[in-house]
């Protein structure tokens, strides 16, 4: 369930908070056809990752809803994203596939949820894109009723390699444009109880990978 919004404080409105959500607005038209090559990896994720039927799952940064009809339609669906145009179309999708679903604009860095409320929270495309990555696995633990799943489909560069050459000069504009090509999945978990405990690759040569992070015990 939301939580009152005036409880706590919004998270500091940085350049770059206000600039993904300037980008994505733009994209938001024509983001479906943008995001087709990636479609293949998130079907791939979901069917790994088998959500229960009666699960609680959480769309955080839910674009415009292309997640909804890999997932089972008996699961309460929460979707939110920071801007209003995505989430419109994130309810016409599930309009369209006859998913009852609750969505909400909001920031993935101060999630409006009470601890423990999901079963299985979605962070597809999204650590790489988002500022504060490690801000948003927080909240997404937070948000994570016991036993439950992250599940975590993106692109990172894998441990203990360097950027190629073709990253490194890309990356600059990457950055601004879409994405962060250079991010790293394991340094971002380092101050959380979240463990990775299944991990595979998922599309685009390997580009693109399929994780699943649980909370640690203690």
């Amino acid at each position: 369930m939301p939580t009152d919004p005036t409880a706590s404080p919004p998270p500091p409105q940085t350049w770059a908070r206000w600039w993904n959500r300037t980008r994505y607005r733009l994209y938001a038209p024509v983001y479906d056809t943008l995001a087709w090559p990636m479609e293949r990896g998130r079907q791939r994720t979901l069917r790994w990752l088998d959500p229960a039927p009666d699960a609680r799952i959480l769309l955080s940064g839910c674009g415009t809803g292309l997640d909804l009809k890999y997932l089972p339609s008996e699961t309460q669906i929460t979707a939110l994203d920071a801007v209003p145009a995505m989430v419109r179309r994130a309810k016409a999708r599930a309009r369209t596939l006859g998913l009852a679903i609750d969505a909400h604009v909001g920031d993935a860095h101060a999630l409006p949820f009470e601890d423990d409320s999901f079963d299985v929270v979605l962070l597809h495309l999204l650590l790489s894109v988002l500022p504060d990555p490690e801000m948003l696995l927080a909240e997404a633990a937070r948000v994570l009723a016991p036993g439950g799943r992250i599940s975590i489909y993106d692109k990172f560069l894998p441990p203990d390699t360097s950027p190629s050459l073709p990253r490194r000069v890309l990356n600059p504009v990457a950055r601004v444009l879409v994405s962060d090509f250079n991010r790293r999945l394991w340094p971002m978990l380092a101050g959380t109880r979240l463990r990775i405990t299944a991990h595979r690759d998922a599309g685009l040569w390997g580009l693109y990978t399929a994780s699943v992070a649980r909370q640690s015990a203690g």
